[in-house]
């Protein structure tokens, strides 16, 4: 027999995921509701998150329009009072919004196995650009002197495909000053590429019992202290030899070492302490480029061989398709506003429609395993997460005007009139149209 979910089971896991009580008392600790007495922190949340799902306008006018459509009858609502909205006691609400969701679905993950299984989790951390007006260079300079942009900082878990930690700085802040070591970290395997490479970060990585993976810098050149594979015959000895020194030397597929590197610790007490490292490096040898590709790691050797290196280096791609998903899908590129708090306002929502996405996505890949029962079973392919996201821009406006039945607001039907002549009327009624201006607009000479 085919599972039918109940009718209002969307809504009830959106809301049992973001309950309305959390929302509101969320708007008062962050101070949200105190500045703002007719704001329904729950509609406005629901409007700015499947709002920002909907079709390619991200600006604040159309937010407006989707917070009217959620509580139907705040048609006096100009655009001034909901321009004010967006002040740092928003930002503050997405962002304990969006901690408690992170949380919240990090206690459900799925279950790594193969080459993951090991591990507690696998993170990724990365970054994406956010281009932005120029008005904004003060506020978010960008890697050029005439460029605005925004950096977002994520660190995403393979077992969730979201982000446990956020941050948001300007462009021009390097993303290995974001990215934080601690116990946190105990158990899982951390995938990052060059931009994060320091030898510091890796010894803290291992102190705190965790596992890591990252590309060698072409530029690093550590001195072997022991090769790790035995080869027949008479080989190349790389023991005491530094990496570059004995490439040109060699025909093997693999490389495996261990490898001795030096760094500078952390200042303590206004002195830094110099220290002195080991660890493995990979090199696996590419046809196409025909050149080794070398990998830094403190994964042992019994438990992983050059090749499993280099094949769970590869799942750091899965952070470029969750920006994919944000940018093409959800258009986070495209942030229209001169307001320094709203930029980061709307990247808090894009990242917190990306969860209600999620949330979503988790509910109906339930429905077809329950579908396909003693068939495939929990397979996530056949629900892929890009996919989805493109199902779930189409539908949200459908899906807001659920939620917002579902918590009782006057269905949009029901004043549809009135609303469509409060987006329709021109707020700046004396600005002349392009006719009336050339009927009744001041003479121009044309230049000859």
């Amino acid at each position: 027999m085919v599972y039918r979910p109940p009718d209002s089971v969307i809504e009830h896991r959106l809301t049992r995921a973001f309950p309305a009580e959390r929302l509101r008392a969320l708007a008062r600790a962050t101070g949200l509701v105190e500045r703002r007495r007719k704001l329904d922190a729950a509609a406005l949340f629901w409007a700015l998150t499947l709002g920002f799902a909907v079709g390619g306008d991200r600006s604040i006018e159309a937010f407006r329009q989707s917070y009217l459509q959620c509580v139907g009858g705040e048609l006096s609502l100009t655009y001034a009072p909901f321009h004010g909205w967006f002040a740092e006691s928003l930002t503050a609400f997405l962002r304990e919004v969006l901690d408690h969701a992170l949380g919240d679905l990090s206690q459900s993950t799925d279950c790594l196995d193969g080459r993951f299984a090991r591990f507690r989790d696998v993170l990724i951390p990365d970054t994406t650009v956010v281009a932005l007006y120029q008005s904004l260079i003060e506020s978010f300079p960008g890697y050029g002197d005439d460029h605005a942009g925004a950096k977002l900082h994520v660190v995403e878990s393979v077992s969730t495909g979201l982000p446990t930690q956020f941050s948001i700085t300007d462009a021009r802040t390097h993303e290995s000053t974001r990215l934080s070591t601690g116990q946190w970290l105990t158990g899982s395997l951390l995938l990052y590429d060059q931009g994060f490479f320091d030898y510091r970060t890796m010894d803290l990585i291992d102190a705190n019992k965790g596992w890591f993976v990252t590309r060698l810098k072409p530029n690093a050149n550590p001195r072997i202290v022991e090769e790790l594979r035995d080869w027949r015959g008479n080989t190349v000895s790389l023991t005491g030899e530094k990496l570059h020194a004995v490439l040109d030397d060699l025909h093997r597929d693999v490389i495996d070492v261990r490898a001795e590197v030096s760094f500078r610790r952390r200042s303590y007490n206004g002195s830094r302490s110099g220290a002195i490292r080991t660890f493995r490096v990979v090199g696996v040898w590419n046809e196409e480029a025909e050149k080794y590709h070398f990998y830094v790691t403190n994964l042992p050797v019994a438990d992983y061989s050059a090749s499993d290196i280099a094949q769970l280096y590869r799942a750091r791609w899965e952070v470029e398709l969750l920006f994919k998903e944000l940018k093409s899908t959800y258009n986070l590129d495209q942030i229209p506003t001169s307001n320094s708090i709203a930029v980061e306002a709307l990247i808090l929502v894009a990242l917190i429609s990306l969860v209600v996405s999620r949330v979503l996505l988790d509910l109906l890949r339930e429905i077809v395993d329950g579908d396909a029962a003693g068939d495939d079973g929990d397979d996530p392919s056949r629900i892929p997460r890009l996919r989805w996201s493109r199902v779930f821009s189409r539908y949200g406006g459908l899906i807001l005007q659920r939620v917002a039945q579902y918590h009782g607001y006057d269905p949009p039907e029901k004043n549809l009139l009135e609303l469509l002549l409060a987006a329709a009327i021109d707020p700046n009624p004396h600005r002349p149209s392009l006719i009336e201006d050339v009927q009744h607009g001041a003479f121009v000479r044309e230049l000859a």
